[in-house]
């Protein structure tokens, strides 16, 4: 057993004995010796009190008590700035000792609503602190511990519990300072009464105020999009519509699939990529996630930040799979590295091009690199591209392809390409003499023939060969 194993269990053992003495001698922890303390205490009164707060915190005594008790002795004001600063010291220090005590052992045996709390906290930091603390979904001491299993930062931690417990401090504070002007039988009492259930009344609404300013306005009518007339518009040639996925990668990339052509940027990473939406600004957007939760908050967020004609797809991909629209099942994700410009190859308003690639991959003149090369080049150009690919050509639509050292990964890139809009056909009888057959192909890629390759070539305004 090593040094640092040892003096957990040191630490963890003390505390559980302090835990089990506090419980024992709890009744000592009222009003009238809590005030006799503070007299005897003098001018260290109220430092005294919040120290007292601070170590029941830790130990699991009620802090509703305390709290009480701080509006009875020191008035609403003062009351309440102890009762928030005891508060948060026992809460910072309930934090660290669970930190320190068991983080690592619960980041790898995290399940339930512990998995939960922490899965919440890495994706919302503070704000996940700032919601628990005003809406009490755990119990306060309970939390403080939880908290500390978490990754978030210490100052943020601190920060945002003493902000956001302000509320339900300043509540409960005065209602012990109206219960005491009560038995002390002060003037006022009806409107001090009325004042702390007003304010008690603040608290309880609190959740579901929060709960509404998190989830936001909901999507207006004309800003949602059917899953029938996006499946409609994605089946019209001319139609610049594009589909944006903001599901978790492993969502978008798991067995319920994804719509074909649709781009994947999770809900939690758009605030940073929007620069790379910023050529469909004034262009149709359809936001798609599993139902319409995630996909809403994209929308807003979307429609908040300049881009006008963003639509979310109603019912998500549950609406979509029940109109029986297809998707690309997990291994087939659309790995387009930038996200494809209007106007480019799948909207057809540009030149066509026709390149014909009959090299190998991997030859050292790099033929059929190049060729892919300039093929990204020109849908970037807003040109509608297609590739035929003749005799040993065809080696580039074989599945599975060694990639040689420091070499690009050429079944990579042709996939993100098509992905982006390239059309690619291999020589039927090339495809013979290599010994390959449809199954053997990267997926996408159709079997062509000299007919075929005539026909683009007659519609084409450049050809070119590699």
């Amino acid at each position: 057993m090593n040094r640092k194993t040892l003096s957990r269990i040191v630490l963890f053992a003390a505390l559980a004995a302090a835990i089990v003495a506090a419980y024992a001698y709890r009744d000592w922890l009222n009003v009238a010796a809590l005030e006799d303390w503070v007299k005897k205490a003098g001018a260290l009164g109220p430092v005294l009190y919040m120290a007292l707060y601070a170590v029941a915190t830790v130990l699991f005594l009620p802090g509703s008590v305390l709290t009480l008790a701080g509006g009875a002795l020191f008035g609403p004001v003062w009351g309440t700035l102890y009762n928030l600063t005891g508060a948060t010291l026992g809460a910072t220090a309930a934090f660290l000792i669970a930190r320190y005590l068991a983080s690592d052992w619960v980041s790898r045996k995290a399940s339930g609503w512990t998995k939960q709390l922490i899965e919440g906290v890495e994706k919302e930091g503070w704000r996940f602190v700032a919601f628990v603390r005003l809406v009490p979904l755990f119990p306060f001491i309970l939390l403080n511990y939880a908290l500390g299993l978490t990754r978030i930062g210490l100052v943020a931690y601190i920060v945002a519990s003493y902000v956001f417990m302000f509320p339900g401090a300043l509540a409960f504070t005065y209602l012990g300072y109206a219960g005491r002007e009560a038995v002390a039988g002060g003037e006022g009492l009806i409107q001090k009464g009325l004042l702390a259930l007003a304010l008690l009344g603040v608290v309880a609404f609190l959740p579901r105020l929060v709960k509404r300013l998190r989830g936001g306005a909901p999507v207006k009518a004309n800003e949602k999009i059917s899953c029938a007339e996006l499946k409609h518009r994605l089946g019209r040639r001319h139609d610049d519509i594009f589909v944006l996925d903001v599901r978790a990668t492993q969502d978008y990339s798991g067995p319920s699939g994804h719509i074909p052509g649709a781009i994947n940027v999770p809900l939690d990473e758009l605030p940073r990529r929007l620069s790379e939406l910023e050529a469909y600004r004034d262009r149709p957007l359809a936001v798609v996630c599993r139902t319409n939760k995630m996909s809403g908050k994209a929308v807003q967020l979307l429609r908040e930040t300049g881009f006008k004609q963003t639509l979310l797809v109603d019912d998500g991909m549950v609406g979509w799979q029940s109109q029986q629209g297809q998707v690309l099942p997990a291994g087939q994700e659309n790995t387009c590295t930038s996200i494809p410009l209007p106007g480019s190859a799948s909207a057809g308003t540009g030149k066509t091009v026709t390149i014909i690639i009959q090299n190998a991959p991997y030859k050292g003149d790099n033929k059929a690199w190049h060729a892919l090369r300039f093929a990204g080049a020109a849908l970037i150009e807003d040109m509608k591209v297609r590739v035929h690919l003749l005799d040993d050509g065809v080696q580039l639509a074989r599945r599975g392809l060694p990639v040689p050292a420091d070499a690009v990964d050429l079944e990579k890139l042709l996939t993100e390409l098509m992905e982006c809009g390239l059309e690619v056909r291999a020589c039927g009888m090339a495809l013979q003499d290599c010994k390959l057959d449809r199954r053997g192909l990267i997926p996408g890629v159709q079997q062509g023939s000299m007919k075929a390759l005539a026909s683009w070539v007659k519609e084409s305004d450049i050809v070119l060969t590699f």
